[in-house]
C-alpha cells in the first residue's frame, strides 16, 4: 500500500513538473518591441525669394567685371571676327519678334523671342557659346544675368541688329529651327529655387517690355516724371566722373559696382528710373533690382536719350 501511494505521488509530482515546465515555456515574456526609428529631421524650407536675389546679384557682379574688362557688351565687329571660321562653336540667338526675324536676321541665327526665353533658359546647349542680339542691345543685356547664373558661355552684341548689319554680318531670311536641349533639374534645392525665381523674374521683365513700360524713350519718361516727380527715383549708373560732368537734375550717382549696396537705400514706394551710357548696362541691372521687388523703368539709349528727351541737365 505504501509503495503504491509512493509511486502515485511520484507520478503526480512528475505530472506537476511537466505542467509547470510547459506553462513556463508557453508563457515566456514576449520580447520588448523595438523603438521606432527616429524620424529624420525635416530639411529646412528653401527661401526662393532670397535665393533668387542672391543668384541675381552674383551673376550681376560677374557682368560688372566683364563690363570693366570691356568684354561686355561685345562690339559687333569683334563679334564677327570671333565668329568667322568658328560658326560651329556658337549658337546665335535673335531675341526679336518672329515677324522681324522673318524679315531678315544673321545667317544661321535661331529665333527665340524674349517672351519665350524664360521657358527655354535651361534648354540651351552648354557646349556652345551663346551669341545674343536684339533691337538695341538692351534686352539681350538683360538676359545675360540669368544665363550667366545657369553657367552658359554667353556674349551680347552691342547695339543690336542695326549694328550687326553695319558690321557686315551675312543677313538671311531662311528660318533656322531652335532645338531645345533636355533640361536637367538641379540636384541642389537652393539652386533649383534660384533658377525658378530667375525664370519668373525674366518673365515679368519680358511682359513689362512687351507692354512698353520697361525700356522707354527719354521724352516719355520725362512726361511721367513731370506728372509726378515724387513718384520717381532717378539713378545714374555711369561713373562718378561722368556724373560730375553732367547728369539728369535730381539723379543720384550709383556706379555699376556700387549698386548692390546702394540699392538698399532705394525707396520701395517709388519707381526707380535707370540710365547709363547707352541703356545696355541699365537693362542688365533690371534683373537683380526686379528680384528685389523694385518698380522699374529704364531710359532707352541711356544718358543721350535723357538729354534728347528734354530732361534738365546739371553738374
Amino acid at each position: 500500500m505504501y509503495q503504491f501511494m509512493n509511486k502515485k505521488m511520484v507520478t503526480w509530482v512528475a505530472l506537476l513538473v511537466l505542467v509547470i515546465f510547459a506553462a513556463g515555456c508557453g508563457s515566456s515574456p514576449a520580447p520588448a518591441p523595438k523603438p521606432a526609428p527616429a524620424a529624420a529631421p525635416a530639411a529646412p524650407a528653401v527661401d526662393k525669394v532670397a535665393e533668387t536675389k542672391a543668384a541675381a546679384w552674383d551673376a550681376y557682379k560677374k557682368m560688372v567685371a566683364e563690363t570693366t574688362a570691356k568684354t561686355f557688351p561685345l562690339d559687333p565687329a569683334k563679334a564677327k571676327e570671333v565668329l568667322t571660321g568658328n560658326e560651329s562653336k556658337y549658337l546665335i540667338i535673335d531675341l526679336r519678334s518672329a515677324e522681324d526675324y522673318g524679315k531678315g536676321h544673321v545667317k544661321g541665327a535661331v529665333n527665340i523671342p524674349l517672351a519665350q526665353l524664360p521657358q527655354n533658359l535651361d534648354k540651351m546647349p552648354m557646349d556652345k557659346t551663346l551669341m545674343l542680339y536684339c533691337y538695341s542691345g538692351q534686352t539681350s543685356s538683360m538676359t545675360m544675368v540669368p544665363l550667366k547664373f545657369l553657367g552658359y558661355k554667353v556674349v551680347s552684341i552691342s547695339r543690336g541688329f542695326p549694328a550687326v548689319e553695319k558690321a557686315g554680318f551675312a543677313v538671311d531670311t531662311t528660318a533656322v529651327a531652335f532645338t531645345p536641349v533636355a533640361a536637367k533639374a538641379p540636384a541642389d534645392a537652393k539652386v533649383a529655387a534660384a533658377q525658378e525665381g530667375l525664370k519668373e523674374t525674366l518673365d515679368s521683365l519680358a511682359k513689362q517690355f512687351a507692354a512698353k513700360t520697361l525700356i522707354v524713350p527719354g521724352k516719355d519718361v520725362k512726361a511721367l516724371v513731370d506728372a509726378g516727380a515724387d513718384k520717381y527715383y532717378i539713378v545714374d549708373l555711369r561713373s562718378a566722373e561722368d556724373f560730375a560732368k553732367g547728369h539728369v537734375k535730381g539723379a543720384v550717382s550709383v556706379p555699376l559696382a556700387k549698386l548692390p549696396d546702394a540699392m538698399k537705400s532705394f525707396p520701395k514706394d517709388k519707381t526707380v528710373v535707370l540710365y547709363c551710357y547707352s541703356g545696355q548696362t541699365a537693362a542688365m541691372a533690371t534683373v537683380p533690382l526686379k528680384a528685389e521687388g523694385f518698380k522699374l523703368v529704364s531710359i532707352s539709349t541711356g544718358f543721350p536719350g535723357a538729354e534728347a528727351g528734354g530732361f534738365a541737365i546739371e553738374k
